[in-house]
């Protein structure tokens, strides 16, 4: 009994937490911010401080590691949330921006037919290739947005005549993947693309009798990691946010991140020392850099960035490079600005006019808007037209929570949900449910990392300017553990490290992290808790809700 009692005055304490800071803090977070406070006030040196800071995230992350196995066990024997599913309905996405101008969306047209397009080898295809077409990667729920239900690797593998064996880790209602390599055979850091296909053995490629990969023998030495693609929606947006905003965004909440083990960095770009933030390390500066790093390495074609083959072997290469350049005579694309454009061009000419997700009832608009040049930018309190967001009553959660701190646990527990009393597990489609959710993410410190809000600088673009995107990332990457860890180092993102990924338009996508490992929204949501993970003390919170206030937290991710 008495264990009982002091398990429950514990999590009381946890919840009332919340009042401090809107977010849900562990017992041992509380008590390591406290010092760091302390330390911080007597700190002399700004060395001192950010050691006292690393301790604190040290100790979060211990103690929420050693819980977080045993919470979700039991949130698995208690039947545990159920993920909604892949949203059905419209699908809301893949359109052009709003407000365009009638020649900026015969660009975006133009744009999108040579994203579509499907290669072969005198197009430029190959030697070693992914895919034949970007749209066959980024085809869900529209053109634009990630890995389809089924495939399209399966029938590429032996299109046109080919003879490519299919890798294990590819399958019909799998994700699209790419596979790179942690190391090479002397033992030093590869993290290149490796082509999953070869054009040996197509019609179209006479005398080509170059051989894939062994995969079996780099997946029998754990050598082999795996990419899905990124959705696209929305990124031209991304782009022009400031790096001013996504600086302030990250050095806001200070005390609330230390406490919770969250800290942080942006990949920078050692060229111009800007924010690289594309890519799922956030590897890539720009959409254009973005398009022609995939142009080359995922179809093999070469082009004014990535001039030259990848593959050596004369008898493969069947085109002058680079394959796909400027055109000194005009196409006939039907957009008089797309005439004149290469297709790394046209590729982030796309991305960069295609519109954000709209989010589940808001069909009228997508989750960006015109905003003020005073718009919120770091964002937890703004709101943008059509976004299924924190309604009202999170600002009034303090009362509630307080008052709830001598009730029993499961008043405790909605307190934390920012409701006054438990309900039963809604379904998707319901609006009490989904404002609960949205309500769950910024308590329990989802949203100090998948930051909601940001507002865009001037743009050349037509009503593009000062707009309020919502991607829920703060763009910038974090130590995930070493459950996520892929040993893969990009830029100055290490091994361990990935961005946090944009959560617009999460609820109609099927696969989940950066390796496709799951299609269950749960399951992916407890895969960021590991040993060393920033995320541990946020999903150990999560595990810690009731069942209903977690379902909610999934409908309400599902409405996005």
């Amino acid at each position: 009994m008495e264990t009982s009692n002091v398990a429950r005055a514990r999590m009381i304490a946890r919840f009332t937490a919340i009042s401090l800071g809107s977010v849900v803090w562990s017992a041992a977070a509380l008590a390591q911010g406290a010092a760091g406070a302390n330390t911080n006030a007597t700190a002399a040196t700004n060395a001192g401080a950010a050691n006292t800071n690393a301790a604190n995230r040290n100790a979060a992350n211990s103690t929420a590691a050693t819980t977080n196995a045993a919470a979700t066990s039991t949130a698995a024997g208690r039947g545990g949330p159920t993920d909604p599913g892949v949203r059905g309905g419209d699908p809301g996405a893949g359109g052009p921006l709003q407000g365009l101008g009638d020649v900026e969306q015969q660009f975006f047209q133009a744009s999108k037919q040579v994203f579509e397009e499907v290669d072969t080898v005198p197009e430029g295809l190959g030697p070693r290739f992914n895919l034949d077409s970007c749209a066959g990667c980024h085809a869900h729920p529209t053109v634009g947005g990630s890995s389809p239900p089924t495939n399209p690797q399966v029938a590429i593998a032996t299109a046109a005549g080919a003879k490519n064996t299919l890798p294990s880790f590819i399958t019909a209602n799998g994700p699209v993947r790419e596979a790179r390599f942690v190391r090479n055979p002397d033992g030093s850091p590869d993290g290149s693309v490796h082509g999953l296909f070869v054009i040996a053995g197509r019609s179209d490629a006479p005398g080509c009798k170059i051989t894939q990969p062994n995969f079996a023998a780099q997946l029998a030495r754990n050598n082999v990691i795996f990419r899905i693609p990124t959705p696209l929606y929305g990124l031209g947006l991304v782009e022009n946010v400031p790096d001013s905003a996504l600086q302030t965004s990250l050095a806001a909440n200070a005390q609330q991140k230390r406490s919770l083990g969250i800290s942080g960095h942006f990949n920078i770009n050692t060229n111009d020392t800007t924010i690289a933030r594309f890519g799922w390390k956030a590897q890539n500066k720009s959409l254009l850099l973005f398009s022609g790093e995939a142009y080359n390495v995922e179809m093999g074609i070469t082009n004014d960035l990535f001039q030259n083959e990848r593959e050596g072997d004369a008898n493969c290469q069947f085109n002058a490079t680079p394959e796909s350049v400027t055109p000194l005579q005009p196409a006939d694309t039907g957009s008089p600005a797309a005439n004149f454009q290469n297709d790394i061009e046209l590729f982030s000419a796309f991305m960069r006019l295609t519109a954000p997700p709209t989010p589940a009832g808001s069909p009228a608009a997508p989750a960006a808007q015109a905003a003020g040049a005073s718009g919120q930018t770091t964002g937890t309190a703004g709101q943008a037209t059509g976004s299924a967001t924190p309604s009202a009553a999170a600002a009034s959660t303090t009362s509630t929570m307080m008052a709830s701190a001598a009730a029993d646990i499961s008043s405790v527990m909605a307190a934390a949900a920012g409701s006054s009393a438990a309900q039963p597990s809604s379904s998707a489609t319901s609006g009490a449910s989904v404002t609960r959710g949205s309500q769950v993410f910024s308590n329990i410190g989802c949203g100090l990392c998948h930051t909601m809000t940001f507002t865009t600088a001037k743009s050349q673009l037509t009503g593009q300017s000062n707009v309020t995107v919502q991607p829920f990332s703060d763009f910038a990457v974090h130590d995930m553990g070493s459950g996520l860890a892929d040993g893969v180092t990009q830029g100055t993102a290490n091994g361990n490290e990935f961005r946090s990924a944009p959560l617009w338009g999460l609820g109609q996508r099927i696969f989940f992290l950066h390796d496709g490992r799951t299609a269950d929204l749960n399951v992916a949501i407890q895969q960021h808790a590991s040993r060393g993970s920033e995320a541990n003390t946020v999903i150990n919170n999560y595990n810690m809700l009731s069942q209903s206030d977690q379902q909610s937290l999934l409908n309400y991710l599902r409405s996005l």
